[in-house]
């Protein structure tokens, strides 16, 4: 009898103790490291209902990858202090606290639409009016097929050139009125090739972009259709309004909508079967699993300003 006593107690010690151990234990990856990162603000951010924002969005960006992250603004108010425990490489870490955020969605032109602007583009940049040498289109590495949203394709070190030519005062004229609403931004570098595209979004009359990435309420990692890493989106209510009327717009004109991060095109597919309803949507690019990750984190925690590392120290957790 004192036996299984003993047995019955040695059995509910033992279950309580792997009990506790069991909500102890965080089996995802651990910490290795404290990392310490002071951030400086730029110049326009001189509020304080501003920084508290910048604080805000910060603190929810940080609490997806790590528990109890400390963030305080300096006496200068100018800079922010960050101390973490993280199991991040310090790279990563900075490109996810770095990262803006923002994300847009624009209408495109294509490259018939502004073919005319080209040749105008191309005159311009010679130097001598009666050459026959074409600076502008001898650039151009590859151009797109018909009705697609890329422009042409051109090597890196020659879009400082490209940019030069289609900014220049000389040729701001040759756009028509309706198609002054433009920006011009590059997308993501071929794999293949190394070549960059460049495509053409219309802005609205207020110079801002169809659809902006504050409707967006989740947002989280998955794989398209060719089953690389992507990220899938849903927006609230208002912006799903917005989309289904700017899938349906797309689809009647047969043209593109741009999906735009921080300034850079990562993908901008046509829509084939009508207004898209419900709010989803999807972006595709040359993520890797991780990418994906953080790209979703960042967009739920809301966009952030662009801003500036002054100093950072990393200590390794014994």
């Amino acid at each position: 009898m004192i036996k299984i006593q003993f047995y019955k107690f040695l059995i509910i010690t033992l279950s309580f103790f792997f009990s506790l151990l069991l909500c102890s234990c965080d089996f995802g990856p651990q910490p290795d490291k404290i990392i310490e990162m002071t951030l400086e603000l730029p110049e326009k951010i001189n509020s304080n209902k501003q920084i508290d924002l910048i604080i805000l969005k910060l603190n929810k960006r940080l609490q997806k990858i790590t528990k109890n992250p400390e963030l305080s603004v300096l006496p200068n108010k100018n800079h922010i202090k960050i101390t973490i425990a993280t199991n991040f490489l310090e790279d990563r870490f900075k490109n996810y606290i770095l990262n803006p955020g923002k994300l847009d969605f624009y209408e495109t032109y294509n490259s018939e639409d502004l073919s005319l602007f080209f040749v105008q583009v191309n005159e311009a940049s010679k130097i001598n009016k009666e050459s026959e040498d074409n600076p502008f289109y001898d650039l151009i590495k590859g151009s797109s097929y018909s009705g697609d949203a890329v422009l042409f394709y051109v090597a890196e070190k020659d879009t400082v050139w490209v940019n030069q030519f289609i900014s220049s005062k000389k040729v701001e004229s040759a756009l028509p009125i309706k198609k002054r609403f433009i920006k011009f931004l590059w997308g993501i570098k071929e794999k293949e090739t190394g070549y960059i595209p460049l495509y053409a979004l219309k802005k609205n009359k207020l110079g801002k972009p169809a659809l902006s990435g504050d409707v967006v309420v989740d947002a989280f990692p998955t794989y398209n259709a060719l089953g690389m890493p992507a990220i899938s989106m849903q927006m609230n209510e208002e912006g799903a309004e917005k989309w289904e009327d700017l899938t349906g717009k797309v689809f009647q004109q047969r043209s593109n909508i741009a999906i735009v991060l921080n300034d850079q095109v990562y993908s901008a597919p046509g829509v084939s079967s009508g207004p898209i309803h419900g709010g989803s949507s999807e972006i595709s690019g040359d993520f890797t699993k991780e990418e994906a990750q953080d790209f979703a984190n960042i967009l739920m925690s809301g966009s952030i300003p662009k801003m500036k590392i002054i100093n950072v120290e990393v200590k390794k957790i014994k």
